[in-house]
This record gives structure tokens, sequence and C-alpha cells, in this order.
């Protein structure tokens, strides 16, 4: 389980008005939070400040607790947290295979036959030796949500998976996505515009402007 505990942050000291306040929530295992609301609320922030991966000038308060313990203040390389950015952050030295190579768990065996794999499952494994610079929106948001879910991580955390996906992709990817979720029976948080409705495991928080 993934517990958000009171956290409350802004940007600058001076601020009346943080950009979050006191928000608390949990995220079972195998359980997907949709995160929704207006840009500029601090949502990708929250993903930021949950992974650690967070800006060193955030002035920020709370706990998050990772399976009941307390990460709150473990460094990102340590808290085994899946996570795509906004931008995919893709190495754009490495193709697409190696991306994903770079990902795996390092004990894991056979990492370019594991690398296809997961490309032939999201339909993908014809732009292996591509590099990020020759992919689409939506293909370098696919490669980026699977490095991210592939490193076998305790909990994932994306944001926008599916803002440059068309239509029938999306709901392929989505249907991968959550089913690997299950599978691994990790919490998800999925910050998106583009919600889905009538999913069994999944809960939304609709952020709003903090008066």
């Amino acid at each position: 389980m993934l517990e958000v505990k009171d956290i409350t942050f802004s940007f600058d000291k001076k601020e009346k008005k943080p950009l979050i306040k006191n928000l608390s929530f949990k995220v079972n295992k195998g359980e997907i939070l949709f995160i929704s609301g207006k840009s500029g609320l601090g949502k990708s922030t929250l993903l930021d400040l949950i992974s650690g991966f967070h800006d060193n000038n955030l002035i920020w308060t709370g706990k998050i607790y990772l399976n009941k313990l307390d990460i709150t203040n473990i460094s990102i390389q340590n808290k085994r947290i899946g996570y795509m950015l906004q931008d995919y952050f893709l190495f754009p030295h490495f193709n697409v295979k190696n991306n994903l190579i770079f990902s795996l768990p390092k004990q894991t065996r056979n990492k370019k036959e594991q690398a296809l794999d997961y490309l032939k499952q999201i339909n993908m494994v014809e732009f292996s030796n591509h590099y990020p610079s020759e992919l689409s929106g939506g293909q370098k948001a696919r490669i980026a949500c699977l490095r991210a879910i592939i490193s076998n991580p305790d909990a994932l955390l994306l944001d926008e998976p599916f803002s440059s996906l068309d239509k029938k992709t999306m709901k392929s990817f989505q249907k991968f996505l959550f089913d690997f979720v299950i599978k691994l029976n990790i919490p998800c948080i999925i910050v998106s515009h583009r919600l889905v409705k009538n999913l069994n495991n999944s809960i939304e928080l609709n952020i709003t402007k903090f008066t």
C-alpha cells in the first residue's frame, strides 16, 4: 500500500497559500488512483515528491509510506518506485531496446529477449532499434511507461501516460498497463486528463485550487 499523509507544499516561503495543503490518501495493492485537475495545481509536483525526484527548492511537510515503511526521506534510488515523467526522460543516446534493458532489474537474465518480449506486448517490437528522436509522441509515451513498469517496482507513478495516444492505441495500452498493475499487485497513481471510467480497481482524486 502507498500512503500519503498530510502533504503540504509550495515553492516559496512567502506564499500565503500552498499549492497543496494537508493532502492525505491511500492506494492499495493492485489499485489505481487517477489524479485529475487543472494545470498548475501541483499534480506533477506531487508525483515528484512521492518519488523523490522533486526540486530542492520545494518547501514541504508530510509523510510518505510504502508497504508500511516510512520512505519520506529515502533517496530516489532506494525507493523502488517506477516513475514515468511527463516529458518521458528517455535516454537519447540509447535505442528503444537499450532504454528498456537499462531499466530491467540487474539480476534479470536474457535482458535483450525480455526487452523484446515487452515490446511485442505493446506492438512496438519493430521499433526496437529506433532512437527516441525517431519516435512520435505517443510512441515515446509508451516506451517511457514501459520502462517504468519493467523495473519490478513496489509502486508505479505515471504522469500523463495517455495524452499523446490515439483512441485505439490508448485502449489497448491501457489494458496492458492495468493488467500489469493487477499482476504485480502494486499500487499505481496516474495523473491524467483522460480518465478511465468503470474500472473496478480504480479510485479518483480531483485536485482543485486551494483557497
